[in-house]
């Protein structure tokens, strides 16, 4: 009895209203940036914050790696709240957003990336543009393979950001269609399904 009031609540619960208002922005930045429409999302300061710290912190390691830190720093940030909001906190969907800001990160290097042989964006602190190093470093820095790794770089982000915008609408919809899509998807990813949708 107990069981069929909750699914009989779950059933009558509506579009949540707050998540989707949340999500717009995202979706509208993803369709943005992934076109090509733009190439800016207020992220980047918070992006450019981190690829600085990675500097910083990885600067021990070699000049190699202390050029990648950046790269590193502000893709493994969002990475590690994805993990801290699914495995710590139990909430998927912030989790879901930080995938998104996986992929914006990932459209922000890319940018970086396609810039290394025309060197035309400005620097902070006017140093060293980390593509153009690397990519002289392995070899890479003519025009094709530039952008082969800075087109990938940006297919890669554009995926990332899809996945975690779906991911995050399974959070937006009514209860009927969200309890129906959770059943379907625990039917056959039971494990994972029980993690990333702890809260559908």
């Amino acid at each position: 009895m107990a069981t069929s009031v909750i699914i009989a609540r779950e059933e009558d619960a509506p579009l949540s209203w707050p998540r989707a208002a949340i999500v717009a922005l995202p979706v509208w930045w993803a369709v943005s940036l992934g076109s090509g429409a733009t190439s800016w999302c207020f992220l980047d300061y918070v992006n450019l914050a981190f690829h600085e710290a990675g500097h910083i912190f990885l600067s021990f390691a070699g000049s190699t790696v202390h050029y990648l830190g950046g790269t590193i720093g502000q893709l493994a940030v969002p990475a590690l709240l994805v993990f801290y909001f699914l495995l710590r906190q139990a909430q998927p969907f912030a989790a879901a957003l930080c995938t998104f800001w996986i992929g914006q990160s990932l459209i922000n290097v890319s940018i970086y990336m396609a810039d290394a042989r025309e060197l035309a964006l400005p620097l902070v602190g006017g140093g060293d543009h980390d593509w153009n190093e690397l990519f002289f470093r392995f070899g890479l820095l003519t025009e094709p393979s530039v952008e082969a790794v800075a087109g990938t770089t940006h297919a890669l982000g554009v995926v990332f950001m899809a996945l975690g915008l779906a991911w995050a609408l399974l959070f937006v919809l009514p209860g009927g269609p969200r309890r129906r899509l959770r059943e379907r998807l625990e039917g056959r990813f039971p494990r994972v399904a029980g993690t990333l949708l702890q809260d559908v």
